[in-house]
């Protein structure tokens, strides 16, 4: 199995703590951590679209067990090689939420993972706030008689049906991103695009 150096990405924005095993981490300026592990290939682990919801079932269940939600598990290429991208939200002790984003990579004789962890720091809770206010006012979301929480607010971005807490929440769009750069999942989504984009891995690639 080929090893760490096998796989690059643009980290000139990022400091190298070191290797330790199978991983390799490094750390932003404002300390969001990111991380790359090479592994084993997993039988039957691919990232093709027949297997999507079996993949966001599992990633699902995974968040779960932390409390947490997924705020989206797609597929995507990274580096020529079909990967599956993942953001999880995941509750913070004692207040505040957490973002994980990843990259997983599996391929013919090997698989690498990618991670972005980045935590809410300072007051917590501000960007859900604001954007749960915005869309009260203009009638987005309302709440429903004897309802406790707010139609349209929060549910699974693929299974509607889940309504959590914890669930994706409207306030995890894309679109608010821009309005709040420092926000975790804002962080979370900018590392991804950062590495995503720039992926290159030695060797003949095939994710199949």
């Amino acid at each position: 199995m080929r090893g760490l150096d096998s796989l690059t990405f643009d980290a000139t924005s990022l400091t190298l703590q070191g290797d330790q095993q199978n991983t390799r981490t490094w750390f932003t300026a404002s300390g969001d951590r990111v991380t790359l592990c090479a592994l084993p290939r997993q039988p039957g682990y691919r990232a093709v679209a027949g297997d999507l919801d079996a993949i966001r079932a599992k990633t699902r269940d995974q968040a779960a067990q932390y409390g947490g939600a997924i705020v989206e598990v797609e597929l995507c290429d990274i580096g020529g090689v079909a990967a599956i991208r993942e953001i999880l939200k995941i509750p913070q002790k004692p207040t505040g939420m957490g973002y994980m984003g990843s990259f997983s990579l599996p391929l013919s004789d090997r698989a690498y993972l990618i991670t972005a962890a980045c935590p809410e720091r300072g007051i917590t809770g501000m960007r859900d706030t604001a954007i749960f206010a915005k869309l009260l006012q203009s009638g987005e979301i309302k709440f429903e008689d004897g309802a406790a929480a707010p139609a349209g607010w929060m549910a699974d971005p693929y299974d509607p049906s889940i309504l959590g807490p914890p669930a994706r929440n409207r306030a995890d769009d894309e679109a608010y991103d821009t309005l709040f750069p420092d926000h975790p999942l804002s962080r979370v989504r900018g590392l991804l695009r950062q590495i995503g984009g720039s992926v290159q891995i030695a060797g003949e690639a095939d994710g199949a």
